[in-house]
């Protein structure tokens, strides 16, 4: 039964699919299910299919709102068909079931808007991991005080389980904020977009940064000491030590960062 119920394809080759996984003979499972006085054996089982496809449609509307509202109900229900067909759920639980729709809209080859849709769902589904992501504590701008001065260039910082960066080429996150506010909804351009979004205080956080922040947050991120960050963008963008100190102080008093790492002495 579950294999019928959640089998890719048409409802033969699920029937089929079930019959080979438990071992009975081809043709032989509709025996095992009585006709109502309405409804062939099949056709009662495939009831139990396409209640799962609706269950599937509202995972989906559930995680992706902004891209269902921007698609239309017609639309989005389309291509979440073609996604479960091509990205089967594999969990015991919905919630990570459109962890591929990103992907899956950047290869698909009917759409004329492949890229805003792929980085809308990328959007969404950042948030939705930063949303059920681990907690972990934060790091406070106090921890840092403890540091001595001459050590503190050697700090490694760690990220909060809760956090992702994202860039796009189109204004996604001006889309997502009109649509979410039910605000006049801006046109589709072309705005590059620097974007971290993270958990903090039990509420998620989007943040766009400017191309010099979101490197050396970038920078930040690969574990590398806070002296080799600070000289990598400086040197990439020309820009002044003491606005990168700020925006670093920012970022921990936001609750970006779950800790530190001495040097090694």
């Amino acid at each position: 039964m579950h294999t019928f119920v959640v089998e890719p394809g048409d409802r033969e080759h699920a029937l089929r699919a079930a019959e080979a996984r438990s071992g009975l003979e081809s043709g032989s499972a509709e025996e095992l299910i009585l006709p109502s006085p309405t409804l062939q054996p099949s056709e009662r089982i495939q009831i139990y299919r396409q209640m799962y496809l609706l269950r599937m449609y509202e995972a989906m509307e559930i995680d992706f709102p902004v891209l269902l509202a921007h698609l239309g109900e017609d639309r989005f229900h389309d291509l979440v068909d073609g996604y479960v067909q091509a990205y089967p759920s594999k969990s015991y639980t919905l919630d990570h079931l459109g962890g591929h729709f990103s992907r899956f809209l950047a290869e698909a080859k009917n759409l004329d808007d492949n890229q805003l849709l792929q980085e809308l769902a990328q959007l969404e589904w950042a948030l939705c991991e930063v949303a059920i992501a681990h907690d972990s504590p934060t790091l406070s701008l106090s921890d840092l005080s403890s540091v001595p001065p001459d050590e503190f260039l050697d700090l490694r910082l760690s990220p909060i389980p809760a956090l992702r960066t994202l860039v796009s080429k189109y204004n996604v996150n001006d889309l997502f904020k009109a649509y979410s506010s039910e605000a006049i909804v801006p046109a589709v351009c072309e705005r590059e977009t620097r974007l971290v979004v993270w958990r903090h205080d039990l509420k998620v956080w989007r943040l766009e940064l400017s191309p010099a922040g979101f490197a050396f947050l970038r920078e930040i991120l690969t574990k590398s000491t806070l002296g080799v960050c600070l000289d990598h963008t400086i040197d990439r963008f020309d820009c002044e030590e003491t606005q990168l100190f700020e925006w670093f102080q920012e970022w921990s008093s936001e609750g970006m960062f779950s800790g530190f790492e001495h040097p090694k002495k």
